[in-house]
């Protein structure tokens, strides 16, 4: 059902075969940009933010509390890493320390953040299949469950499936979270064996592993599937996290929309090839959005190569919040021109489809009457009366 390396499950292994990001990019990227180390906060609204809807397409309610912890070492390992670009990503002023960040992050505390804190409109909540690292996989279907019921008109939810466990396991959870009204499913393609600690995996093009699945979630009015990739070392001994695999998986479901979760973190190219050759492929930008905090020129060269090569109708923007926070990736991205004499130009039509539109037209959101349906919310009378709340607040005290 799997394939596993002959390697042992060290640090660097662990890392590479999990996805998770590599301390390296921090190294190389050179840390928090001048601009952003002396960005502030004002609880005034963008100018933008009228005119653009922002469907933020990858958040998550973490659970990073150390009970949570199954390997603990390798999960240890993750989490660090993860909040060093927290720390890359945050001004000091508004920075969670270890302590504060590494909490069991609660569904409404994060609806909080996202909603009273930025200008995001709504997110795709996704629930995470990491049950090897953490109990209750990181981030749990529960969580995700909870958001969906509770406020539709905000929130859409991809649940996760762990497509390590046994056939008749993986369709009775398929079906529970459909009947919780789950709106995509969330893929890992890794994990670490729990009796043998070797890292295994699977490939999206598998036959009789993978299409199974697919056509149960199909059959089923499933229309979305995300799947983790390009996060860390992709190559021969780590196909999984690579992309070739949704060539075939593409052309056998064109009914089905991928959603290339981590597009644009390396492999640009090869990416825009894969989008250009199978429309149902989308670059959801959960990491490279981060891009424009330290590493500008990283995001230039990946922005070239995508509008040019790829369509705007296709590009997805995802913060990874509560991570990092969306107020300075949104702000940021509203302000954002490409530099002088670059190759693509990025108009407020192609900012507005990235950072919302795209993710509407997919799900079937009318923006307008989306807009009219929140409008009176408690976030956005909150807003309304009294701005924007201070990033993070209630985790700092």
């Amino acid at each position: 059902m799997t394939t596993s390396s002959s390697s042992g499950v060290g640090r660097r292994a662990v890392l590479q075969t999990l996805g998770s990001i590599g301390a390296g990019a921090m190294a190389s990227a050179g840390g928090m940009s001048p601009a952003l180390a002396q960005a502030g906060w004002s609880s005034e609204a963008h100018p933008m933010a009228e005119q653009m809807f922002v469907i933020d397409g990858v958040a998550h309610c973490y659970n990073h509390a150390p009970y949570n912890r199954r390997i603990k070492r390798a999960s240890v390992n993750s989490i660090n890493t993860t909040h060093s670009y927290h720390v890359a990503c945050t001004p000091e002023p508004y920075r969670l320390s270890y302590d504060q960040w590494e909490r069991d992050w609660q569904p409404d505390a994060v609806m909080d953040i996202m909603f009273l804190e930025s200008h995001t409109d709504m997110m795709v909540m996704h629930s995470v299949p990491m049950f090897d690292l953490h109990y209750d996989g990181l981030v749990s279907n529960e969580k995700g469950a909870y958001l969906k019921g509770n406020f539709p008109d905000r929130v859409l939810w991809y649940g996760a499936l762990d497509l390590f466990d046994p056939y008749d396991e993986i369709i009775a959870k398929a079906d529970k979270l459909i009947d919780q009204g789950a709106d995509g499913i969330k893929f890992y393609p890794t994990r670490i064996n729990f009796e043998t600690r070797e890292p295994e995996s699977w490939l999206m093009d598998d036959e009789k592993l993978a299409f199974p699945v697919f056509e149960h979630l199909q059959s089923k009015g499933i229309k979305h599937l995300a799947v983790h990739k390009l996060v860390g070392h992709v190559g021969p001994k780590t196909a999984a996290l690579g992309i070739d695999d949704l060539y075939k998986a593409g052309e056998a479901f064109p009914d089905l929309t991928f959603h290339l979760v981590h597009a644009g973190w390396q492999n640009f190219e090869e990416t825009a090839a894969l989008m250009a050759a199978r429309e149902n492929i989308t670059a959801v930008l959960e990491g490279p959005m981060l891009f424009p905090l330290f590493d500008l020129d990283t995001f230039n060269k990946m922005m070239n190569v995508f509008m040019t090569k790829v369509d705007t109708d296709r590009l997805i923007y995802a913060s990874t919040a509560v991570n990092q926070h969306p107020y300075w990736i949104i702000n940021g991205f509203f302000d954002f021109q490409p530099p002088e004499g670059a190759p693509y130009t990025l108009t407020e039509e192609s900012k507005a489809k990235i950072l919302g539109a795209n993710l509407a037209r997919y799900h079937g959101i009318d923006i307008a009457e989306q807009r009219q349906k929140i409008v009176g919310d408690k976030w956005s009378r909150a807003k309304a009366k009294n701005g924007l709340r201070e990033p993070y607040v209630m985790q700092r005290t």
